[in-house]
């Protein structure tokens, strides 16, 4: 050890390799300063694996070249150095030497990260801890094996350097290529770290995938160091074949062995992902004119039968919106969960598209599913796109995902819940939420933007030029993003002329309150502490039923953290409520309510949350004053309609308990065994009618549904909110009941509720024709003829 601290101190003097430690040691320090690195989490790791594998090599030439200085007798080399007896020795004193200097200059880094997030933020500097160890170590090892080896093979540093960094780029092929050619979006990296997926999944933790391939990398430095013990010749300080010691090449076996086991396994151990492999974990295809889907097994014959007319309805919307498809099957990877999705490819909450493979991989949702069609939209425009990747590109190779991700939200429809994406943009105009088009158009401002906005007010402008200069146009646009040749006019005037579109549009308050409460989320980069607050935030979501004491906890300090955010101290107050501690619920609430003063969605979030801890406290009039708060308000058709359903608990006692169960119960069963048993006495009363509808509707019994739910609005005392949402239903129920003539029908007497409403209603009966055309009717549920 005393000789590879001698060797280690003599090289730190050498300017080169001191402007690397430097280097290293103060710009990863300096990373403190930037968003998300001034905690010793994932970012800085990655920052530091990515640093000490290309740099960090350089330190370990320089440790070989003086090893063949001291093997040769040469000056210069330190001066209480002494010579290694053999090959071993030497490549043991060079590699530790390297070894020391490029784990202590990974130190500053952590040490100036952990003070910064200790003392200037309120962070938990430990809460991601992990991964710098995991991230920047076996990088620094691997790194400084591969620089010895570089620096006995060649003659001169500077070429052991350039040997060093061809490593490192080849590494990169076993890296991409899975990527690329392969389903997975997560990459590894032995010399550079780890890409655990896309950045919108914020919530990140340890996997033993990351274990087992850092052992990978472990082996890799045990097989360089071998071959450069088993190649030096001690005699000229240089690897050659001719001295090879057969020994020494055989002493490989055991970790080039293990290394093609961990390999071979890989898809096992979750470190890279093969099609064959992620079709036989799912285990179901089918395959239809424009598809092939690979879902999960257990999915029963009628909902793959949904999904698939549901695939071939949106391959014929975006074709009708763009013009082109390709000419190949579309495969669709769908997954059970958020979770089996993140363990097989990498993006748990992530949807996403592969167009150069033509696939794209979502999770399983309630039809009709939420992000098919966007997704699709991206797969469908690669005969429009450019590059190796078929999307919009800038030289061929510079993704422009700001119009990639504005063509697939325009793709998508107009409607986006209960308002039209142009409306959505123009009540974040409004709000001054909306980012400058004219920079999201460009190479890099779709990153520095929250994603909500960026893909709405990117959508609508695309939208705009699709609905206003048609489909050949925006198809002309989506290979390069050249405004100019597109449509002859720069991107600043289009941008214009959209955004005086968007303001002239109509919009009430409510409706730009309500864009201010979707939007008001900053970028990842924006947010204080975000990767810890994100799993704060989905643990205390799963523990707040069943262990609210734990959910208190997480909220708190959510809270604490990102004091701005009122969701989490609604989460606080959610479970005191649960506890029972409801004086201390109304007095977070009480704080609250004063916070939020002016912000209409989030007044109402807190009036709605005041009524739930007095009506648990058996205070029915306080409770009602509250919700006459959320309706004076009217901040949202959800919030407007549960506030109706919660009064009407309070006017009735038949009505009280099974409300409860819908809004409370942990089991589906039990809410439907209460609302069922309440309409026994009272089989007419519109509100257990309606939320009886609805839950059947949601639990997959359409044609039950359409019975509750005519009763229902049968009755003139139900609100017009709920008779509003009852009459989507119903329109859904229809279809999903194989009825199309009463699509029709109802569709056809629907009251002006406005053009979102209006172009979700509207599908059904273009669902209907579609099927009718190409199904020769709709797909009857078994259940409808029992």
């Amino acid at each position: 050890m005393e000789q590879v601290l001698t060797r280690a101190l003599a090289l730190s003097h050498r300017p080169a390799v001191l402007a690397v430690l430097l280097l290293l040691a103060g710009g990863g320090a300096a990373l403190v300063l930037l968003p998300l690195f001034g905690v010793p989490g994932f970012e800085l790791g990655l920052a530091m694996a990515i640093a000490v594998g290309l740099l960090g090599g350089g330190t370990g030439v320089a440790a070989a070249a003086q090893e063949r200085r001291l093997l040769l007798g040469e000056d210069p080399h330190p001066a209480r150095a002494t010579r290694a007896g053999s090959a071993g020795g030497a490549t043991a004193r060079a590699l530790g030497a390297a070894v020391l200097l490029n784990v202590a200059a990974l130190v500053p880094p952590f040490v100036t990260s952990t003070l910064f997030a200790w003392l200037r933020t309120a962070c938990d500097p430990f809460e991601l801890v992990g991964f710098y160890p995991m991230l920047a170590l076996p990088s620094a090892l691997l790194a400084s094996a591969s620089g010895v080896l570089c620096g006995f093979a060649a003659r001169r540093p500077s070429r052991g350097v350039g040997l060093h960094l061809l490593l490192v780029l080849a590494s990169l092929v076993p890296t991409v290529w899975p990527i690329v050619a392969g389903p997975q979006v997560f990459a590894f990296n032995h010399f550079l770290g780890h890409l655990p997926g896309p950045l919108y999944d914020e919530a990140l933790e340890l996997t033993p995938a990351l274990g087992w391939f850092r052992l990978e990398t472990l082996l890799w430095v045990w097989v360089l160091a071998g071959l450069c013990a088993a190649l030096l010749d001690v005699r000229t300080g240089r690897l050659t074949r001719a001295g090879a010691r057969t020994w020494g090449l055989l002493g490989l076996a055991l970790p080039l062995v293990a290394i093609a086991f961990l390999e071979a396994r890989g898809p096992q151990l979750r470190t890279r992902m093969t099609d064959t492999y992620l079709a036989q974990e799912l285990g179901g295809v089918r395959d239809t004119e424009h598809f092939q889907l690979h879902y999960p097994r257990g999915k029963s014959r009628e909902e793959v039968d949904r999904l698939a007319r549901d695939m071939e309805f949106r391959w014929t919307q975006v074709h009708r919106f763009l013009g082109v498809a390709p000419a190949e099957r579309i495969r669709v990877w769908l997954y059970r969960d958020e979770a089996q999705k993140q363990r097989l490819v990498g993006a748990g909450r992530t949807q996403y598209a592969k167009p150069w493979r033509v696939e794209l991989h979502i999770q399983d949702k309630a039809f009709p599913h939420s992000t098919l069609h966007h997704e699709l939209a991206h797969v469908m425009a690669a005969p429009a796109g450019s590059g190796p990747f078929h999307v919009t590109t800038r030289l061929g190779l510079w993704p422009l995902m700001g119009v990639i991700e504005g063509f697939a939200v325009a793709a998508d429809g107009p409607a986006q819940g209960d308002l039209t994406l142009h409306q959505w943009a123009a009540g974040m105009r409004r709000q001054k939420l909306a980012p400058d088009m004219r920079k999201l158009m460009g190479p890099e401002g779709f990153y520095q933007s929250a994603p909500a906005r960026a893909y709405t007010v990117a959508g609508s402008f695309l939208l705009y030029l699709a609905e206003t200069y048609g489909a050949d146009k925006l198809r002309a646009l989506y290979a390069h993003a050249d405004f100019d040749e597109a449509y002859g006019r720069p991107l600043d005037e289009l941008v214009t002329e959209w955004e005086h579109f968007v303001d002239a549009l109509p919009l009430d308050e409510a409706a730009i309150a309500r864009a201010f409460a979707r939007f008001r989320a900053g970028s990842l980069f924006s947010r204080a502490c975000a990767r810890e607050v994100a799993r704060l935030t989905e643990s205390a979501r799963a523990s707040l039923a069943t262990d609210p004491a734990d959910a208190l906890e997480r909220y708190t300090r959510a809270a604490a953290l990102q004091p701005e955010e009122p969701g989490f101290r609604l989460g606080a107050a959610a479970a005191l409520s649960s506890l029972e501690r409801y004086d201390e619920a109304t007095a977070v609430l009480e704080q609250l309510t004063a916070k939020v003063k002016g912000q209409v969605v989030s007044e109402a979030e807190v009036a709605m949350a005041r009524a739930d801890v007095e009506a648990r406290r058996q205070q029915p009039a306080a409770a009602r004053a509250y919700l006459d708060a959320v309706l004076a308000l009217d901040a949202t058709p959800e919030l407007t309609r549960t506030a109706q359903v919660k009064q009407a608990a309070l006017d009735s006692t038949a009505r009280r308990e099974p409300i409860d169960a819908y809004f409370l119960a942990p089991r589906e069963e039990l809410r439907l065994l209460m609302l069922s048993r309440a309409l026994q006495a009272v089989p007419t009363d519109p509100f257990l009618n309606y939320l009886l509808g609805r839950r059947l509707q949601q639990v997959g019994s359409p044609a039950l549904a359409n019975e509750y739910l005519q009763r229902a609005l049968a009755d003139e005392s139900l609100p017009p909110a709920l008779r509003r949402e009852a009459q989507r239903l119903k329109v859904e129920a229809s279809y999903l009941s194989g009825d199309c003539g009463a699509v029709r029908h109802e569709v056809g007497v629907l009251p002006d509720f406005g053009p979102a409403f209006k172009a979700t209603a509207l599908e059904w009966v273009e669902r209907c024709d579609f099927e009718e055309k190409t199904f020769r009717g709709p797909l009857v549920p078994r259940q409808a003829f029992r």
